[in-house]
């Protein structure tokens, strides 16, 4: 990478860090280009460079933790994660998934908390649920009654969103990440042997 476009970056990245600092301290509403320019410690004209407004960084953020969300969670399998779940192992693309999350854990909490962007909430449950979508239509494409599948990837990916932002949200990033994808598969292993009897 040049020193220039490694500057251009460091630049960025410290305009939303700043927004994401900014929004914990006074909500998204309150924030302020001028804000963000002294918290980032530059001049508000260098921000005008990388970006137009406080909207245009909250995109550029969003877009780049779904993307990097969605090139982690196209490597599930939910024939393999099954398989994962009734050994009771932990499944490696999973644990990756969380694991990104977890490197973005200020990001990720921010803006699938309280303060957030419930868009942002709704992208994340998405993509989760066209992947669980994905998955079924492999495993079952013959006997897929679309309806059901609509709802059960709702509430799937509902219940895995749930779990994550109660790590974030409350402070228990403390759990590792193997942890908490031991938890999600004890959740789900839990839910099938409830509705077997």
């Amino acid at each position: 990478m040049s020193v220039h476009k490694r500057m251009n970056f460091e630049t960025k990245q410290a305009i939303k860090n700043a927004l994401i600092s900014q929004i914990e301290e006074v909500g998204f509403e309150r924030v302020t280009v001028k804000g963000l320019a002294l918290v980032a410690n530059i001049n508000r004209g260098t921000f005008y460079l990388h970006y137009t407004d406080k909207f245009a960084v909250m995109e550029d953020i969003q877009q780049e933790l779904l993307h990097s969300l969605r090139e982690r969670v196209k490597n599930i399998r939910l024939v393999d994660a099954t398989h994962a779940i009734q050994a009771g192992q932990l499944y490696q693309p999973f644990v990756e998934v969380i694991q990104y999350i977890k490197e973005q854990a200020t990001f990720f909490r921010v803006l699938l908390g309280e303060q957030g962007n419930p868009a942002f909430s709704m992208g994340v449950r998405n993509l989760f649920s066209e992947q669980i979508l994905r998955n079924l239509i492999v495993i079952q494409a013959d006997k897929l009654d679309m309806e059901f599948c609509k709802y059960l990837c709702a509430f799937i990916s509902s219940a895995v969103l749930g779990v994550i932002q109660e790590w974030l949200v409350n402070g228990d990033e403390h759990l590792s990440v193997e942890k908490l994808a031991m938890i999600h598969f004890r959740l789900l292993k839990f839910l099938g042997e409830m509705w077997s009897y």
